[in-house]
């Protein structure tokens, strides 16, 4: 097994201080959700795949978003993730784009795995890392294991394999009207420290505002802050990260540090249910 490129979270939920440097703010790490939709229907799933319908990213907005960020960041990694990313039917193309904007020293990819043995010897070239979550139901087989192991070590590909037998129970199908409370959960959170989004030109320092507005709609967006080619837009950037007040996003959300519930899967009258809850 390959060594992690992408430690776990620390135990420290206090919003790190970025700088700038050289001109672009220094950050952890940048996802692009490249598809939104997903084989599997996990329960409380933080990207809200179950939910949402299928999309899959343009690469020319991924190349215009890349271009808009590499002006004014700099992530220690590029994450392309999903939804499951291997669905995207252009994920090679996807790959190629984020390694020749030099966004990151590492372009890495998330997956569940059951994917990757249909991958193409393109993509083995492009990605530089793995982060592959393993689920105890469906349980990713040990052959493909093994196969994803052989690849990616002949490859020098590092593997993080992340064992989730427990989802975030992170969801709220309506919005929380306690301010006070909603200000605690994203000053404790330690997804805006992590988990920073690009999507439809913005820059986000969480994923769920994006996912929330495609199910929702409802003015989401707003919680991002809108790349341009102008000046300043790395103190802009530095504002945004430093900035006290919660997203618009953070009262429909418990908050990273939320209750943890055994990992399942939802049947599809679930799936129903709960898209019908969430959008009434």
């Amino acid at each position: 097994m390959n060594a992690l490129v992408d430690p776990p979270a620390p135990v420290s939920s206090r919003p790190a201080r970025f700088r700038v440097v050289g001109g672009r703010v220094e950050t952890r790490s940048l996802e692009v959700h490249v598809v939104d939709h997903c084989q599997l229907r996990c329960a409380q799933c933080c990207s809200l795949s179950p939910l949402l319908p299928k999309w899959c990213i343009d690469p020319a907005d991924l190349a215009r978003d890349l271009a808009l960020a590499r002006r004014a960041l700099q992530p220690r990694f590029f994450k392309l993730v999903g939804g499951e990313p291997l669905l995207h039917p252009q994920i090679d193309e996807c790959l190629a784009i984020a390694r020749r904007s030099g966004i990151a020293p590492i372009v890495s990819l998330t997956t569940n795995g059951f994917l990757l043995p249909r991958t193409s010897d393109a993509f083995w070239e492009r990605v530089q890392a793995l982060t592959i979550s393993i689920y105890p139901d469906p349980e990713l087989p040990a052959e493909t294991i093994g196969w994803i192991e052989e690849r990616a070590a002949r490859r020098g590909i590092p593997v993080n394999w992340k064992r989730q037998e427990t989802f975030v129970q992170m969801d709220r199908a309506n919005p929380r009207d306690d301010e006070a409370e909603t200000l605690a959960i994203y000053d404790d959170c330690w997804l805006r420290r992590r988990c920073h989004l690009l999507s439809r030109g913005r820059f986000f320092t969480c994923t769920r505002p994006a996912h929330l507005d495609t199910l929702h709609g409802g003015g989401f967006l707003a919680d991002g802050l809108e790349l341009h080619e102008g000046e300043g837009l790395a103190e802009e950037l530095l504002s945004y990260l430093h900035r006290e007040a919660p997203l618009l996003a953070c009262a429909r959300c418990e908050g990273g540090h939320a209750p943890e519930a055994a990992h399942r899967q939802l049947s599809p009258a679930e799936v129903r249910a709960t898209r019908l809850a969430w959008t009434a």
